[in-house]
């Protein structure tokens, strides 16, 4: 077949125009590409051109989330063909559009993203963005329009030459970086102007945190503490796989945090300082440890468990990191006993309340834990169950574990098995798994333990733990009061199991 020099030239005209409309951007063959503008100045704004495949002739914005309705912040979107020709766009519902083009024909886009909606402080602003005086952090779904195009997607960013950028994907030129798919796109964080950062690596796990509206002096209260609990995790974990993580720590109205593919964000309403660091240093190295126990190893959630596995998700992580602060030196031992007696009171006080009785400790975090006020969900409704009644069992287990193998295993070894077989696998855990595995690491049969205090509404034995832990104890449940006092004289295997809270070795 004979091709005419129009067919010959017809690709070069096409990648010629590419390159003008990126601006430097490569023709790359597959990629879907964008180009963002932003300068950083209020009214806060940006604009954007994309080349993309549209093989379905649909169009989208990620759905609504976190309190976000993404479509909200995209205004005037057009959508050409090569030749510059206008191709009709037709609303199917909320950030959604069909645009008439071919299979494979590249529709060019244009459209302006709202972004005064980062202006002020809000509650979920992790879920939206937050702009600071020098700084904005947005997270990516309010920027991208998409398709179900092949290939990746390539951006580049035109920003003042004062702008840096952080973000978690992968760089491969000044301002131009590339994300694998529209997951890596959109389900991610970006911070852009002038914040401090720093950067820890442990193993193979590399965290970039940056610290968009804050100081120097923040990030060097912040470094030590994270990199020493990092240090401590991969002792845990070992053999964590390489991952790559941007998380963001930011002045916000809330304590709060959220998860994306390979970023993070954490806020809170107060300052980062030395004398609130017991607060702020617990918050940071629960949000870290989740890496693991939360993302890694992950419960089921179907609807036969859903909720069942928040006790240890939520308690255990908390377990560690309170643990981890006083192994670290973060804090000293007379501050993790008041830390051991809060989670004990708030818990011996869940047990007691008429509200929550009856509630097991696997139920607190599923829906039918009832009776909750209207609009609140189990997990908050719960919050003492979970978190300080998790704290608890977990330390129950980890003391039963080591008094039942003479101190040679313990709770580290449980998450080191259920990374295993869960964390390294993709594998979802159910509670029956969580209770086999103690018992394999503990060399005994401990699903009763499963069975008669997570399982069923009865009061963890926090009072015998604690007595073989080293600790003697003073608790009104009805209160919420509990004072824990170490023995002056305790046996060896207590000293052992107690000592271990304060030191890794064994």
């Amino acid at each position: 077949m004979r091709t005419s020099r129009k067919q010959l030239l017809a690709p070069l005209v096409f990648c010629i125009f590419t390159i003008l409309l990126f601006a430097g951007l490569p023709c790359l063959g597959e990629a879907q590409q964008y180009r963002v503008k932003l300068d950083l100045q209020k009214p806060l704004h940006g604009t954007v051109q994309a080349t993309l495949l549209v093989p379905d002739g649909k169009l989208f914005t990620h759905s609504h989330a976190g309190g976000y309705e993404w479509s909200d912040f995209i205004k005037n979107l057009h959508a050409s063909r090569e030749d510059g020709s206008t191709i009709p766009l037709h609303s199917l519902g909320p950030g959604q559009w069909a645009v008439a083009a071919l299979k494979d024909e590249r529709v060019h886009l244009t459209y302006d993203v709202d972004l005064t909606f980062t202006e002020k402080e809000r509650e979920g602003a992790q879920r939206g963005g937050q702009f600071f005086s020098t700084s904005l952090y947005i997270v990516n779904r309010a920027l991208f329009v998409m398709s179900n195009g092949r290939g990746p997607r390539d951006i580049q960013f035109v920003v003042p030459p004062s702008v840096k950028i952080a973000t978690p994907w992968k760089s491969v030129a000044p301002l131009e970086y590339r994300a694998e798919n529209n997951s890596d796109l959109v389900d991610n964080t970006t911070v852009l102007g002038n914040f401090p950062s720093f950067e820890l690596t442990e193993g193979n796990f590399h965290l970039n945190m940056v610290l968009p509206g804050g100081t120097r002096a923040t990030e060097a209260l912040m470094r030590p503490v994270l990199q020493s609990a990092l240090h401590e995790y991969i002792r845990i974990f070992p053999n964590t796989p390489e991952f790559h993580i941007l998380l963001a720590f930011f002045h916000g109205v809330e304590i709060n945090g959220e998860a994306y593919k390979d970023s993070g964000t954490l806020t809170s309403p107060d300052l980062i300082e030395a004398a609130n660091r017991t607060l702020w240093a617990d918050y940071l190295v629960h949000e870290l440890f989740h890496h693991w126990n939360g993302n890694l190893i992950v419960g089921r959630d179907d609807q036969q468990y859903f909720g069942t596995t928040e006790w240890f998700a939520e308690g255990a992580t908390e377990y560690i990191a309170n643990r981890t602060l006083v192994r670290t030196g973060t804090i000293d031992r007379n501050t993790y006993l008041r830390k051991m007696e809060t989670n004990i009171g708030m818990y011996e006080f869940w047990t007691w309340a008429a509200p929550f009785q009856g509630i097991p400790l696997q139920d607190a975090g599923a829906k039918t834990a009832l009776p909750m006020p209207e609009g609140m969900i189990a997990k908050t409704y719960n919050r003492p169950g979970i978190y300080s009644g998790g704290w608890v069992a977990s330390f129950c287990l980890d003391t039963m574990i080591q008094k039942d193998t003479r101190g040679k295993r313990g709770l580290d070894d449980v998450f080191r098995l259920m990374f295993t077989r869960f964390g390294l696998t993709g594998k979802q855990w159910a509670p029956e798994d969580l209770a086999q595995s103690s018992s394999e690491v503990a060399g005994t049969d401990l699903s009763g333990f499963f069975h008669k205090y997570i399982a069923s509404p009865n009061t963890v034995p926090i009072r015998e733990c604690l007595a073989d832990a080293g600790f003697d104890d003073s608790i009104l449940n009805y209160s919420g009061e509990a004072y824990v006092i170490p023995q002056l004289n305790p046996s060896n295997s207590a000293k052992q199991i107690r000592e271990h809270l304060w030191d890794t070795a064994r």
